[in-house]
């Protein structure tokens, strides 16, 4: 459920209370485009033109195992949706401009749910990354990889396709950011996936068609922080 409230109802006093700090130094901006489809294909939805959106990443540089998807809705709103993969999630709307002006927020336990990974160690015998041919961009020079089910049968009979990424290798120095579970569990335990900025990523269906891209417009450097009570029920293990 999005829950409206505006930001200074998330601040508190935090005297007493031990909290845990989510920190923010990248805010990236991704454009995303759906392709049309050419064909109706059975239990997927037709898309009749292409469809374009900016998507934008609240990110730390040095950690990818949580992020927060900013999303401008009407009337002057943020829509915050942050996903920790440890076991953590929020859905909130905020001011816009109180969210500009503030370097932080705290979020109360009443808003916080569970996050529940179901691509968990057991998930990731089912895919792999595979390392393609490096490439390059206005000289930029990219690694290249797919994400694809490692089991012939399992990929036939649920058509899964496969999702492409592409990795600058200017920026090894913080790993990519990976809002598919999936993609971020099997990240974890290969090492065949090299460290960098994710400049794109497309995904190619079951019958060979371009689904969707998104790929990276620019980057500014932040300076943000999310609160959270360690007391909150769901974030013991933090």
């Amino acid at each position: 459920m999005k829950v409206l409230l505006r930001l200074f109802a998330f601040f508190v006093f935090t005297f007493g209370y031990s909290q845990k700090t989510y920190v923010f130094d990248q805010l990236a901006t991704y454009e995303v485009i759906h392709f049309k489809d050419s064909i109706q294909i059975k239990n997927r939805t037709f898309i009749d033109q292409d469809i374009t959106y900016k998507k934008v990443y609240l990110t730390n540089s040095r950690d990818n195992s949580y992020l927060c998807i900013l999303k401008e809705l009407d009337n002057g709103l943020y829509l915050l949706d942050f996903k920790d993969y440890r076991g953590v999630t929020f859905n909130v709307s905020v001011s816009k401009s109180d969210f500009e002006a503030s370097s932080f927020l705290t979020i109360a336990c009443k808003l916080i749910s569970s996050y529940i990974n179901p691509y968990t160690e057991q998930q990731t015998k089912n895919y792999e990354f595979v390392q393609l041919k490096d490439t390059s961009i206005n000289k930029t020079p990219y690694y290249r990889y797919k994400l694809t089910s490692n089991k012939s049968k399992r990929k036939k009979r649920l058509k899964l396709g496969e999702e492409f990424y592409l990795i600058d290798k200017n920026t090894t120095n913080q790993p990519p950011t990976l809002d598919f579970s999936t993609a971020y569990e099997e990240w974890k335990t290969t090492k065949e996936f090299q460290n960098g900025m994710l400049f794109e990523k497309h995904f190619i269906d079951y019958y060979g068609n371009l689904d969707s891209k998104e790929r990276l417009l620019n980057i500014q450097k932040i300076k943000k922080e999310i609160r959270i009570s360690t007391d909150c029920i769901i974030t013991k293990y933090l």
